[in-house]
């Protein structure tokens, strides 16, 4: 089998992302507009999806919430097998997150919502078709890869965009730097990718052993799209979790020479991952901090991300990039082509043949 490098799907659609969030900001902020309409009239908003689209909901809960809005993610699967414990209302709305269109419960909890008379709603491709979505907010083209990047990366930014606007309609302090910080979001995301290099020493690390990955408030879904894109790309050997259920408890599994990495940004969470840094560096644990350093982790890589720091809650859309990283350079240096998802080898092919996603 070739293995594709820089020719991968993956590697040719994460290069892209700066001039897709251009595209985005120049086109998306009419659409954002009328989303906006739509969810200041809710009581609620269930934001819904599966796999990468759950992590991009898990953000934009934060972000709907810090523009006044009464938002959860919700795991799309949970949604539509256990409606008793997600009742719907007619003045709730339901955003729905689907990169293709295609996938099973997703497609079912666009149905539901319809059934209950609530406001329909949903992210998705170029392409994607969404029955009974009232308005579909556009990304990028359908990824080639197997490995999504770039889709998730708009899908959290068409969010903020949602953000942006209700916030300002309803006078909402969090989302008072948003508009600015997005402005500026492509050439960080570009700043980011030309340091590739950096991340080359650290794949390396994770690619012969084992990783943890932490991440706190809107951040612990960034902790969790490393693990996707690790495995699904790498088939990497890695752990997530929110970083207070990290250090309750799996943190005794840490052992000298295991790779950390911690999402270390400004805000709420800071002192609590300096601290939880600095307990890993006891252990003896080699650490990779993307964002800021830790003065108790002085032997700690890091990987600073560009400034002006962006607000807490918008920061996974930056932070997520140097995941998307790790994960390309751990397949190249493993010998995998990182688009597949392992359905060029005829036993998960046939595997995955017993499953509808």
């Amino acid at each position: 089998m070739t293995v594709p490098t820089t020719d991968s799907a993956m590697y040719r659609t994460m290069q892209r992302q700066p001039d897709d969030l251009r595209r985005l900001l120049a086109v998306g902020w009419d659409p954002a507009g009328e989303v906006a309409d739509l969810l200041t009239a809710a009581s609620r908003v269930f934001v819904v999806g599966i796999g990468t689209s759950y992590h991009a909901a898990l953000v934009g809960g934060w972000l709907l919430r810090a523009a006044g809005l009464d938002a959860r993610a919700v795991l799309s699967f949970d949604f539509v097998r256990y409606p008793e414990s997600y009742p719907l209302r007619p003045d709730d709305a339901v955003v729905v997150m689907a990169h293709t269109g295609v996938k099973r419960f997703s497609a079912e909890a666009m149905a539901r919502a319809s059934a209950a008379g609530a406001t329909v709603l949903s992210v998705g491709s170029l392409t994607a078709e969404h029955p009974g979505s009232r308005l579909v907010l556009r990304t990028v083209e359908r990824e080639k890869s197997a490995a999504f990047t770039a889709s998730h990366l708009a899908a959290m930014t068409v969010l903020a965009q949602v953000a942006t606007v209700v916030g300002e309609g309803r006078g909402a302090a969090g989302v008072d730097r948003f508009r600015a910080a997005l402005g500026g979001l492509p050439d960080q995301v570009a700043a980011v990718l030309s340091r590739e290099a950096e991340v080359v020493p650290v794949a390396g690390e994770a690619a012969s052993g084992r990783v943890y990955a932490a991440g706190a408030g809107p951040n612990a879904a960034t902790a969790l799209e490393a693990v996707i894109k690790v495995r699904e790309a790498a088939y990497g050997q890695i752990d997530a979790l929110p970083l207070e259920q990290f250090l309750h408890g799996p943190m005794v599994a840490v052992n000298a020479g295991d790779l950390a990495v911690l999402v270390h940004v400004p805000g709420a969470a800071a002192d609590r991952v300096a601290e939880v840094a600095a307990a890993l560096a006891a252990m003896d644990a080699r650490l990779w901090l993307v964002g800021q350093a830790v003065a108790d982790a002085p032997g700690a890589t890091v990987f600073a991300l560009p400034e002006p720091a962006l607000p807490e809650v918008l920061s996974p859309l930056l932070a997520v990039v140097p995941m998307q990283l790790l994960a390309y350079h751990m397949a190249a240096l493993k010998g995998i082509n990182p688009d597949t998802f392992r359905r060029d080898d005829p036993t998960y092919a046939a595997a995955f043949g017993l499953l509808k996603l």
